[in-house]
């Protein structure tokens, strides 16, 4: 695979710096295998063969671990040691010739098992100029985070520096792995700032204000930044339990589908959710759902959104009400992975509705296209996998889509 990996390991690591004893954070073995190590053997998995490097912090410390590095996995690795600091991204203009037409860069301390053949069709396939990989937020308060409200291209960024974040109605928060065309990087000279000099902070916000197309691909894989000792104690126990390679989309996933109205929270029969304070949570629904939910990979909302074809709210006003939802959920202990919603109607006839959602399609429940859809692009194993709703539209989506079933009143 003709693609470059660009990986900044410049951080000095001084909040692990007690645990690590002075070594780089991306040389510190976790369970007898470095970071570094762990990425380039995710990299070699894919076909991605041609490494670069930007090392700042002990450069010498460096220099064996990669030559068994390159050895072990028949990798051309580049290494650029800086003189100076040149933050998260600053060393990426002096390899520019270097860099293949798409490439990819990885913050150096993450610890992931990501499918990149299916993160590079999808950049492919929407002609994306630069794709971040999102996944939901667990701290939306301070993470830099996007607003995709159709799902895939970003529609506003929100800067954990910006005033204006905590007000965001964005629930997607940025993992520090993005996919980005070589063309950018020509367009945009190299940060001045330290402080504004990661990806997110600087090339994505500098592209995203000069008109590019930048998309969100949202993924449930394991990516987590091992900076931290909680953080670290926290990748430490998925390793050893073997959970980072399940939650791969390499291997089949085992999926809990819910339902939203009625099942999580409460809608009036003919009523429609249209703004945050209409929101009333079914908290024994969500805890009960929480306990049952640890039995699978993820958790995925699939929901009628009826309301949008007739010109009752916007993608962005329903994202809004999902942010909420999401944040109430994560209160009772239950953590929405993906939200898939169909947003179309059958009947015309409606004062503000909007023609071309107003058909017959093969996402709304009781048609299975919600769950098919999740299912073909996260390799879900449907038959294996579980759907709580509370009607029998639910029931007869799921079962449509070879799909477990269970009423929410039923669930123990």
């Amino acid at each position: 695979m003709n693609i470059v990996a660009f990986i900044p390991l410049g951080g000095k690591g001084t909040r692990l710096s007690s645990i690590t004893g002075g070594t780089p954070k991306p040389l510190y073995r976790i369970h007898g295998e470095s970071t570094l190590f762990r990425c380039c053997k995710n990299l070699k998995n894919f076909g991605i063969e041609k490494v670069i490097l930007s090392i700042g912090f002990k450069p010498e410390n460096f220099k064996e671990p990669i030559k068994e590095i390159a050895k072990t996995f028949d990798l051309e690795i580049m290494v650029y040691e800086e003189k100076k600091p040149l933050g998260e991204c600053g060393a990426l203009w002096n390899f520019y010739e270097y860099l293949s037409e798409d490439f990819l860069f990885i913050n150096g301390d993450l610890i992931f098992n990501l499918d990149f053949s299916r993160l590079i069709n999808y950049h492919k396939r929407l002609s994306s100029k630069l794709t971040l990989v999102t996944h939901v937020s667990t701290h939306p308060y301070d993470s830099d985070l996007v607003s995709v409200p159709n799902g895939s291209q970003i529609k506003k960024l929100f800067l954990k520096s910006d005033s204006g974040h905590r007000n965001a109605n964005g629930f997607l928060g940025n993992s520090g792995i993005f996919l980005i065309s070589k063309s950018i990087i020509k367009k945009i000279p190299p940060p001045s700032d330290l402080k504004c000099s990661s990806v997110f902070h600087h090339i994505v916000n500098k592209s995203f204000t000069g008109g590019e197309r930048i998309y969100s691909y949202n993924t449930t894989e394991y990516i987590k930044d091992m900076g931290t000792p909680s953080r670290l104690k926290e990748v430490e126990k998925i390793i050893k339990n073997g959970d980072i390679d399940k939650l791969c989309y390499l291997n089949k996933q085992k999926v809990l589908f819910i339902d939203r109205d009625n099942t999580i929270i409460e809608c009036k029969k003919g009523e429609y959710i249209t703004v945050n304070s209409n929101i009333v949570p079914m908290s024994e629904n969500i805890k009960r759902i929480s306990s049952f939910a640890k039995n699978f990979h993820f958790v995925c909302l699939i929901t009628n959104q009826p309301q949008i074809s007739m010109g009752l709210i916007s993608l962005e006003d329903l994202e809004l009400i999902h942010s909420e939802v999401i944040e109430i959920c994560r209160k009772f202990g239950l953590l929405i992975d993906v939200i898939s919603f169909c947003p179309h109607h059958p009947h015309s006839g409606f004062k503000n509705e909007i023609p071309h959602l107003k058909k017959d399609c093969f996402c709304r429940k009781p048609n299975p296209g919600q769950l098919i859809e999740q299912a073909f692009h996260r390799n879900i194993d449907l038959s294996n996998s579980y759907f709580i709703g509370d009607s029998k539209t639910d029931k007869e989506a799921a079962e449509l889509a070879g799909c477990k079933f269970t009423y929410i009143q039923n669930l123990k």
